[in-house]
């Protein structure tokens, strides 16, 4: 019940101090009202004419998936690409899960996390590679975690389901 009076209570106290400051500022009144009025300018008004609103960052994260093979085996490489203000977080870093399924072997340890405590963001693109052995020609399933800020105080965590083809098309 108190939460929901503190709730309730905070539009009307924002309410009370545009008020207060429109009133403040005769300019303003005298601006949005017509001649002969001293009405005071809605909320709304005065959000368009201050153009409150939080910048928009622009920014978002591209993943990449695909099966690299030389002598010493396989591997499924992982590229994590930031695009516009966005950078990768180093840790908590990138966290690689494949599904487990017969007929594929995993070469490291499960999930993979690819981390750099001494830095606070990662060079991008990021790349995290996982060796395995494959038998049976059918593609790889992965969930890639990662974090990423957009600008330095907006972070957030993404997670991504990926399908790699393992045999050439």
């Amino acid at each position: 019940m108190a939460t929901t009076a503190r709730l309730s209570a905070a539009p009307a106290a924002i309410a009370t101090l545009v008020m207060a400051a429109a009133m403040a500022m005769p300019s303003l009144a005298q601006d949005s009202a017509p001649t002969g009025q001293s009405k005071p300018p809605s909320l709304n008004d005065l959000l368009q004419r201050f153009e409150a609103r939080a910048p928009e960052p622009t920014g978002s994260v591209r993943l990449d998936a695909w099966i690299e093979s030389d002598d010493t085996g396989s591997q499924v490489v992982v590229a994590i690409m930031p695009e516009g203000e966005t950078k990768l977080i180093a840790d908590p870093g990138i966290t690689v899960t494949p599904a487990q399924r017969q007929g594929v072997e995993w070469l490291v340890p499960l999930p993979l996390r690819h981390v750099d405590p001494a830095r606070e963001y990662f060079d991008p693109p990021a790349m995290v590679r996982l060796p395995f052995a494959a038998t049976d020609g059918q593609p790889l399933d992965l969930v890639v975690e990662y974090a990423y800020c957009v600008i330095d105080y907006q972070c957030f965590f993404g997670e991504e389901a990926l399908t790699v083809a393992t045999a050439a098309p």
